[in-house]
């Protein structure tokens, strides 16, 4: 698998996980046969409409702040193996993914 296709199968299993406003994550992906397990913290803040005419009580996302601290991978042998991924990339991807 690509490292583009890494990086984004990771932060989609970090953006499907996390919840609230602000705290840690740890997930665990399998990607190609390999465990792959994330670590990290994150910080969104926002709004909720309230306009008393307009106002459908959506959340409005103003800042989000993710950093990815560890990123380990074990093959099926539970044997630790290098994974090719940019966690500056993945932790945008789930910026992008968590303001949308």
């Amino acid at each position: 698998m690509v490292m583009k296709a890494i990086n984004e199968t990771i932060a989609n299993a970090i953006v499907e996980n996390i919840e609230g406003g602000n705290g840690i994550f740890s997930v665990e992906v399998e990607i190609d046969n390999t465990q792959v397990e994330v670590s990290g913290s994150f910080e969104i803040d926002g709004y909720q409409e309230d306009d008393y005419f307009n106002g459908i009580g959506a959340w409005g996302t103003t800042y989000v702040s993710v950093s990815v601290e560890s990123v380990e991978a074990c093959d099926g042998e539970g044997e630790a193996v290098e994974i090719d991924c940019d966690l500056s990339k993945i932790e945008r991807y789930v910026e992008m993914g968590l303001a949308a």
